[in-house]
């Protein structure tokens, strides 16, 4: 048996009497005590390398480990067909727009901007995907047709044309909107 076993089993029980969840039955995660490291993280569990957690947890710094945070113990698959995406610890939404295939930091910051990007909340929902399938570019001071297909993933300038067939580049108003997917 594994050190982590023989010392998971009576934590757990220990956790459900006492009323405290710090360690998950499902084994997703784990928190991090005093003298952890990566490598030692990675060495009690099995198939995890250090570079599997740096995939997992984007935005984790080995110098820096804080006690009591949580650090995934498992891959996160795309989420293709994901709305919102629940916030973990050490994610930006950087990160998380890096986990979601054709999603800019743009396009993430235009379907929140609500959310404040220094201060995400562990467990609070990101809106990762419009609710409908067009969506569209307000046109700010300076942009160009050019400079908007540069501003959004996988959009060249004709695909603009071809969602816009009735813009004119040397007329774009600043405030209009251009269908950009």
């Amino acid at each position: 048996m594994k050190k982590t076993s023989k010392i998971l089993a009576p934590a757990l029980a220990l956790g459900m009497i006492a009323g405290g969840g710090a360690a998950s039955a499902a084994g997703t995660s784990v928190t991090v005590e005093k003298g952890d490291t990566l490598w030692g993280i990675a060495q009690n569990h099995d198939n995890v390398s250090v570079n599997n957690l740096y995939d997992w947890n984007p935005g984790l710094d080995a110098r820096s480990l804080e006690i009591g945070s949580e650090i995934m113990l498992h891959d996160k698959p795309e989420y293709p067909n994901e709305t919102f995406h629940t916030v973990t610890p050490g994610e930006t939404l950087w990160s998380i727009a890096n986990l979601h295939a054709g999603l800019t930091l743009e396009e993430l910051y235009e379907l929140n901007p609500e959310v404040d990007p220094y201060s995400l909340v562990i467990g609070s929902d990101v809106k990762v995907s419009p609710s409908s399938r067009e969506v569209f570019h307000t046109v700010k001071p300076d942009e160009t047709l050019w400079s908007i297909s540069n501003l959004h993933a996988n959009l060249t300038l004709d695909d603009l044309y071809d969602l816009n067939p009735d813009i004119d580049p040397r007329s774009l108003a600043i405030g209009s909107e251009v269908r950009v997917r």
